[in-house]
């Protein structure tokens, strides 16, 4: 957060949906995933005036992954509408850009063998 006197620039993730008891579109495993959409804000007195930045991701339980969405499947899915996320909805590396600690759910590092909030061994 970048704060000066009465205004300042946040970042924010916001959970738009989750989906359960589906196949996962990354590891094609049975599992769920949720749906965030992160963008960054410009705030005066904590109000938010101006957003941009706007990307969706999902984040999936069963292989721990967290994948871009694309632009218009996020946006139609944050609108309201139905949409069954398929492979080609999604941009995945090789490489995860993010782990998801198995015990506390906390975003880490893909470096870190340990969480470095609960302490516990993150499975690579």
């Amino acid at each position: 957060m970048f704060f000066i006197g009465i205004f300042g620039i946040q970042n924010k993730n916001e959970q738009i949906g989750t989906e359960s008891a589906v196949i996962c579109p990354v590891c094609e495993r049975y599992g769920r995933f949720e749906i965030v959409k992160s963008y960054y804000y410009f705030h005066i007195f904590f109000i938010p005036v101006w957003r941009w930045n706007k990307r969706y991701y999902i984040q999936t339980h069963c292989c721990k992954r967290i994948c871009e969405l694309d632009q218009e499947t996020g946006s139609k899915i944050e609108a309201g509408h139905s949409i069954v996320i398929e492979k080609e909805h999604i941009h995945r590396s090789e490489q995860p850009t993010i782990s998801v600690c198995p015990s506390c759910s906390t975003q880490v590092d893909p470096s870190f063998h340990y969480c470095p909030y609960c302490g516990s061994q993150i499975n690579s």
